[in-house]
């Protein structure tokens, strides 16, 4: 037996085994899939992360951990405060008082700076200490405005924790390097309490990760809350309050006008099929592939992002097409024949090919995902895949259990006759049937003027744009960017050669020297940058009792005499930008959040400078957030050609396969094509940058567009083989599958134009391609379709003629 031939028995067994025991069958199907999602969907994780975007394995992501865990966080949240007098004793003191309350209530904080805490390096009998300056000023009730001058012109802290231009101080929050573990222990003197010691290598450790920073921005925000004010304006930014924001914003958002499409949806079937059960069941349909894809992320562990959210649109249209395709095909069946399972096992011999084969090209579609190098693009190939199989079984499964409950005065009142909508489709595809080329040079036109637009698509990766103008978190980060030069951090590791350490003075000043001449050479702004040096100038400064210009490095001797009194006072700080042997070191560059594309040139400026400056006395290999970012913005682009290439070839061979013709296979390619490049055009036209969003749309518009492309093509070839020239062929398909076609393109247009109302950017854009693309690809299928079919029988039928008068030609007289 063909395996065609096998799934078709088997499915129509099953299928058959359902419509006779329905009520069993309904009872075992909800059992189970409740079952399942219950026990798996509650451990589904969230994660926002710019690290969410690499695989663990990902070498770039590696070095970013292999920095954090040798160095700490560049993961900061940042609680700015403005003020029209930010040295006053009234400000300072309710400053401080915010200050001791977030570093008290705020979880897994591992240091926390600002004006109220932050130490000053002194210099007093031969040693160096730190002074809390601030803080014993406001102790001894002296005027804070003593101050000012100090903090203003201490490089060390302007644009970290104060402004350049005075107006604006800031509580910088650095979070653990590592999440705490349920068996950690505490040691409490003052009760007895001892840990025992237990060695864990640090690789073992996992590291802070999103659940953590959406705890500590929510605690951050609700502190901040209680002291704003007028004259004490706070704005909260910082990577990790990015990420849950948008996070926070996608689970509003996306579960929401999901809903409300899917509400769109299930009245849309109700009015065109003039039936609350077949709505109710497309209802099910998805409501149970989505959850039991949902319940398979969290079976494996992973974390929905941004982009993963498009697996619930993804099964919405998937489920669809298919319940819609087998619920016309099991009504057009029981018009003509009365007897229930009779009729079921004619739908599924004529419908169970086209569905299938759909499910399997849209499967070979997303399987090009998989070799993606970002972690949500493999993940949605991955569950894509998995979403699409399973919409395949609920939805047949679904349409039987409706078709076998629907009254029949119901399926009495089904006709075989094409309806006013099929009607109209059919003379639109013979239409383009007679007039195929004028059809396609019409075809070929809008196409070019795609192509101007296509031209003027860019790639543009700047999540802080998917958030609305007015959205706190966008605003504080756009604030905090503009009056402190940045809320995200460059790193740059620098590993001296062998011989040489983190503690060389021409190394260190080299190092500086090409730091500050960064500053001009880079088309971004850069804010500030830190690194040992930094700690150094300023403990050289004080030892000559604070003379501006001996804010500078030492002699080598000096050097290490400096390093070692600040070692001395166990000043943390040099272990934040300096390994414990000064095998290497760590050089930050504050800059804003920016378009990811931006930090390419940048991070090659830099490193080619550094490098060229060090030569062979030291490596550097730059990581952080933005060059995570920098490496999302080329990999996506360069990922997705070469998966969306994968995914063609794919899907090509699987219409071949399906239509059992590499000649019909090609041809069907056309319609299947146009829609995706006439959509990129409408993209550039409407400025709609192509980011880790919206360059995935085309894995889900491509299950609409194949569903309907093989279910007209599969039945074209089936009516030229029962006899019909092609002609006949494309317009009696017309006539039979044109309402599903029409059925589905006012479902997913209506759906997914709710989508538009969303406040963020990026979900907007979503909904209006996915409506668009939809309505792109009917008029495809029903003008495209039959116009390259006719040309492709014209070009078959001279070329067989072309062979028999060869043929006789040749043959013997």
């Amino acid at each position: 037996m063909r395996p065609l031939s096998l799934v078709e028995s088997l499915m129509t067994r099953f299928l058959q085994t359902v419509y006779t025991h329905r009520i069993k069958a309904f009872v075992i199907l909800v059992v189970a899939v409740f079952s399942y999602v219950a026990t798996n969907l509650p451990t589904l994780q969230r994660d926002g992360r710019v690290e969410a975007f690499m695989h663990e394995s990902d070498p770039a992501l590696e070095s970013y951990y292999a920095m954090r865990r040798e160095f700490g966080q560049d993961n900061r949240l940042v609680v700015a405060v403005a003020s029209e007098d930010i040295f006053s004793t009234e400000f300072l003191t309710k400053f401080s008082d915010m200050h001791r309350e977030l570093a008290d209530n705020v979880p897994y904080v591992s240091a926390i700076f600002s004006p109220y805490n932050i130490p000053f390096i002194e210099y007093e009998g031969g040693g160096v200490y730190l002074e809390e300056l601030v803080r014993n000023l406001l102790v001894r009730g002296r005027d804070p405005q003593e101050l000012r001058e100090r903090i203003l012109s201490t490089p060390l802290y302007r644009n970290f924790i104060v402004s350049e231009d005075g107006g604006t101080v800031a509580v910088v929050i650095e979070p653990y390097r590592y999440a705490p573990q349920s068996n950690d222990c505490v040691p409490d003197p003052s009760d007895g309490q001892t840990c025992e010691v237990v060695f864990k290598p640090l690789a073992d450790r996992d590291l802070l990760g999103a659940p953590h920073y959406a705890e500590m921005t929510a605690a951050a925000r609700a502190i901040a809350a209680k002291y704003e004010s007028e004259g004490f304006a706070i704005h909260i930014a910082g990577a990790p309050v990015l990420s849950t924001e948008i996070v926070n914003m996608m689970e509003q958002d996306m579960p929401r006008f999901t809903l409300a499409c899917v509400i769109l949806t299930v009245l849309s079937m109700m009015i065109l099929h003039r039936s609350l059960l077949v709505a109710v069941g497309a209802f099910l349909s998805f409501f149970t592939a989505i959850f039991s894809t949902l319940a398979t992320v969290a079976l494996t562990g992973t974390a929905m992002t941004p982009p993963t959210q498009l697996l619930i649109p993804m099964t919405l249209v998937v489920g669809l097409c298919t319940y819609i395709h087998f619920v016309s095909t099991l009504l057009k069946a029981r018009s003509r024949e009365p007897d229930g399972r009779k009729a079921l096992k004619i739908a599924i011999g004529k419908a169970n090919t086209p569905i299938l084969f759909t499910a399997l090209t849209t499967i070979g579609g997303l399987l090009g995902l998989v070799a993606a190098p970002l972690a949500p693009i493999t993940a949605l190939g991955i569950f894509g895949s998995v979403a699409v199989g399973l919409s395949y079984l609920l939805a047949m499964t679904w349409a039987t259990l409706v078709f076998r409950t629907l009254p029949e005065r119901y399926l009495n009142r089904q006709k075989d006759e094409p309806g006013l909508i099929a009607s109209l489709m059919r003379q639109g595809a013979m239409l383009a049937a007679r007039a195929p080329r004028k059809t396609l040079a019409i075809c070929a036109v809008v196409i070019l003027a795609a192509g101007v637009g296509i031209v003027q698509l860019s790639y543009s990766h700047n999540s802080l744009l998917w958030l609305p103008d007015d959205n706190d978190a966008r605003r504080s980060t756009e604030y905090i960017d503009t009056n402190f030069g940045g809320t995200v951090n460059l790193e740059l590791v620098i590993t001296p050669a062998e011989g040489l350490d983190f503690r060389d003075e021409l190394m260190l000043k080299t190092i500086e020297a090409t730091a500050r001449s960064t500053y001009g050479a880079v088309d971004i702004p850069i804010g500030r940058h830190t690194s040992l040096i930094s700690f150094v100038e300023e403990t050289n400064q004080a030892i000559h009792d604070g003379d501006p210009a001996e804010r500078r490095l030492p002699s080598q001797d000096a050097l290490w005499d400096q390093i070692l009194l600040l070692e001395g006072q166990g000043i943390d700080d040099l272990k934040r930008y300096a390994s414990i042997d000064y095998s290497s070191g760590r050089v930050s560059f504050q800059t804003p959040w920016l378009e990811a594309k931006l930090y390419s040139d940048v991070i090659r400026i830099i490193e080619t400078r550094f490098e060229a400056a060090l030569g062979d006395t030291a490596t550097v290999e730059s990581t952080g957030l933005i060059a995570l970012l920098a490496k999302t913005s080329k990999e996506v682009l360069d990922s997705m050609t070469v998966s969306y290439s994968i995914a063609l070839a794919l899907i090509t061979g699987m219409m071949v396969l399906a239509l059992r013709s590499v000649g019909l296979g090609l041809v069907s390619m056309v319609p299947n094509v146009a829609p995706f490049v006439v959509l990129l055009g409408v993209m550039g036209y409407l400025n709609i940058p192509l980011d880790t969003f919206t360059v995935l749309i085309g894995g889900i518009i491509t299950g609409l567009i194949v569903d309907d492309t093989l279910h007209f093509f599969h039945n074209v070839r089936e009516r030229l083989a029962a006899g019909d020239t092609m002609e006949e062929a494309i317009g009696n398909t017309m006539s039979d599958i044109g309402h599903p076609i029409f059925t589905t393109t006012v479902v997913v247009m209506a759906g997914f134009a709710v989508f538009t109302m969303s406040s963020m950017s990026n979900i907007q854009s979503f909904g209006l391609l996915m409506a668009s693309g939809s309505l792109l690809a009917f008029l495809s299928e029903v003008f495209i379709g039959p116009a390259a079919l006719m040309l492709y029988d014209r070009a078959t039928r001279r070329q067989s003629a072309a062979e028999r008068q060869a043929t006789l030609a040749n043959a013997p007289v």
